[in-house]
């Protein structure tokens, strides 16, 4: 046979077995159709996509776990080849599950399948409603929409502490009453798995005639403890209910009829009872830590409880001595009383810590014998490690050993905002960014109204370059604590260096000056405004009207400076260099110091000895040291540089500054008069262009 012949044969045959093969395939789609499968994997499939939108509005509503989507998804993945399989076999019409038509059979109207034309037309437009509702949602009102976001995001374990409510009026069952609330929350923030609200917060609601809806709301918990107090001799009665503020429903209530003696395990009970209506198992740690009693002296406790009063309530010099001298009256009363060294020691190191206080050799061994003694007496108490964190911070200036002890004391502690926002600060001039925003937002959750958490948090996310977090968490800080001065000086600030808004930046400074309590502490800042807006006269009234703080010669050195008066900066250089010189014979190591000493020097025309001190000052407060206080001491040697006419070397410390996260904008730059020597210079323009 030719060949020819035979490859006709072959492709004769081809296509013989492709053509058997395409009416098989025809056949095969017929009888899907038939058999309505097709129609049911569409409704499947329709209904499946409905359930996931449907499941994203209704989960977040009913508080389900957030793994519940991929739950349903899973569920209706594994359902659609069972669904599919089973319309093959069966159809469900009117009058029940019927045997779908075998090959070639038709369907008649009785038989008609319940995935009719009507059925997927309805589903369409269900698919079409839940697709159009997060848009229609999104048209409410904000304040509806921000009541919506709380309901959902509120902690089902999170609880405020109302202040206890005394039967007298004496003023000693007050601070009884108090002393019971900050006991009882002390309690609660051993819990780990609670969410509790610090006193700070809660304090403001003394007395308070808001519900505890509006209360709940306003502090942002699903739960409050309220409770009230009546001490008659040696007995006491203490009434606690805890209420689920959604619903008002009492979770749990009880009446503690007891001699005073048992204060401290009645504090215990509340603390497991409301743990355990709340659904939080106790670890045998936490356990233990709740059942611990600090003294079973009552009147020691008495003394304590005073001290406490002072160390809350007055937070002046004269109150932190009141404290040590309350906490040292219940020493003497129990000389094993562990909780009231630390306490003491605490307010030693506050004391010792400010400028204005008490900086003094003698404080600050006060400070670390009363340490000793709490860490000789109950040396794994969370308020030990506290304590321990504050003496290395404020009497030592040891960071790194201040974070180690607060982080013990953090995990003894977890509800203890105080805690946090020391670990907050400290990693944040550490450059841990991380670590910084974790607490500091932790801070800011368990105590909104502490006087400075909010300002912290805002001077982060500036930092960061989170400018409108920033901005709004900066007007929450002053909305807080209207009479914070400290605000105002950082909000101003803000403004001006991330915006280059001067204007703003005014109004912030004069609504403080009519609004704070210490108007006089933003005249610095005033002063720095006017000078960044060239009204050099209007800066230099305000530093002799206004300012009183410790540096007013270098603050009119710097104004002389630029007004060119040649006279007046020489004899305000002296007067400063003098009192800068002074305050470093205490401390030949204060960076700040130094720097400032160095701009006194270049501004004076000692061009190696400015550059000196501002390198100086690098050494002792490098970034690497402190992310937070360290970049300021690189604006000095920018400024001493171009005030002694090293305008390469000035830009190479500008060039560095805008390379990372400093805090450094280029609006210090362009709005600083100490930079002018910069303007005409070719990389000028290059460095401002290139910086967003």
């Amino acid at each position: 046979m030719p060949i020819t012949h035979i490859r006709r044969c072959k492709r004769h045959q081809n296509g013989d077995n492709m053509s058997e093969e395409k009416t098989s395939l025809s056949k095969f789609i017929a009888e899907l159709r038939n058999r309505r499968v097709f129609r049911v994997a569409a409704v499947y499939l329709g209904v499946g996509f409905a359930v996931l939108e449907a499941s994203d509005i209704i989960i977040p509503m009913l508080g389900l776990p957030e793994i519940m989507p991929f739950v349903i998804l899973c569920l209706l993945m594994i359902g659609f080849p069972i669904a599919t399989t089973l319309s093959w076999h069966f159809q469900m019409t009117e009058e029940g599950l019927r045997r779908s038509p075998k090959s070639g059979e038709k369907h008649t109207p009785d038989h008609k399948p319940f995935t009719s034309n009507v059925i997927i037309t309805s589903l369409l437009i269900i698919i079409i409603g839940l697709l159009a509702y997060p848009r229609f949602v999104g048209e409410v009102s904000h304040s509806e929409t921000a009541s919506v976001e709380t309901s959902v995001k509120v902690d089902p374990k999170s609880i405020a502490v109302l202040p206890f409510t005394s039967f007298a009026d004496e003023r000693e069952d007050e601070i009884f009453a108090d002393g019971m609330h900050d006991d009882i929350l002390t309690q609660l923030s051993k819990i780990r798995a609670l969410k509790v609200i610090s006193r700070t917060t809660m304090m403001k609601y003394k007395d308070t005639q808001k519900s505890i809806k509006e209360i709940a709301q306003e502090v942002g918990v699903a739960n409050l403890l309220e409770g009230s107090v009546r001490r008659a001799g040696d007995q006491v009665r203490i009434v606690a209910q805890l209420i689920n503020a959604k619903t008002d429903e009492h979770l749990w209530a009880e009446t503690y009829d007891r001699a005073y003696a048992d204060i401290f395990a009645i504090q215990s009970d509340v603390a497991k009872k409301i743990a355990g209506a709340l659904k939080s198992a106790l670890s045998p740690e936490e356990q233990a830590n709740i059942d611990a009693i600090p003294t079973t002296n009552m009147a020691a406790y008495d003394y304590f409880l005073k001290g406490n009063h002072f160390w809350y309530t007055k937070t002046t010099k004269e109150g932190n001595l009141k404290a040590v001298a309350m906490y040292e009256e219940a020493i003497k009363l129990d000389s094993n009383f562990g909780l009231a060294y630390a306490r003491q020691s605490i307010a030693h190191s506050v004391l010792f810590q400010s400028q204005d206080w008490d900086p003094t050799p003698e404080r600050k061994i006060l400070a670390r014998k009363t340490l000793e003694q709490a860490q000789r007496l109950i040396p794994d108490h969370p308020e030990v490690h506290f304590a321990q964190g504050i003496f290395y911070q404020w009497c030592l200036d040891d960071p790194g050993s201040a974070i180690q002890e607060y982080e013990i004391a953090a995990e003894g502690q977890p509800g203890n905002g105080e805690v946090a926002n020391h670990l907050g600060q400290l990693y944040f001039r550490a450059g841990n960014w991380t670590k910084a925003e974790q607490y500091l937002e932790r801070a800011y959750e368990l105590e909104p109204d502490g006087i400075s958490i909010a300002g912290w948090l805002a001077g982060y996310h500036s930092h960061m370059g989170n400018y409108e977090v920033a901005e709004e968490t900066y007007r929450k800080a002053i909305q807080s604590f209207p009479e914070n001065t400290i605000a105002y000086r950082f909000y101003a600030n803000f403004v001006k260096d991330a915006f280059g808004d001067l204007k703003r930046a005014r109004q912030i400074l004069n609504e403080g000056v009519l609004t704070s309590d210490n108007p006089e502490l933003l005249a610095s800042s005033r002063a720095q405004l006017e000078i960044d807006a060239g009204n050099y006269e209007s800066a230099l009234q305000i530093i002799q009207e206004d300012y009183s703080g410790d540096f007013p010669a270098l603050h009119k050195s710097i104004i002389y400076n630029f007004l060119d008066n040649k006279n007046e900066l020489s004899t305000e250089l002296e007067h400063s260099r003098k009192n800068l010189e002074n305050m470093l014979r205490g401390d030949q190591d204060q960076a700040f110091i130094v720097s400032r000493l160095g701009l006194i020097q270049a501004m004076a025309g000692d061009k190696a000895g400015a550059i000196a001190a501002g390198k100086r000052a690098i050494e002792l407060e490098p970034v690497a040291k402190d992310a937070l206080n360290g970049p300021g001491h690189h604006v000095g040697l920018a400024i001493i540089y171009s005030l002694v006419g090293e305008i390469d070397l000035a830009f190479d410390e500008l060039e560095y500054l805008l390379s990372f996260k400093t805090g450094f904008t280029k609006w210090q730059i362009i709005l600083s008069p100490f930079f002018d020597a910069l303007r005409d210079h070719p990389r000028y323009q290059k460095l401002i262009m290139s910086t967003s």
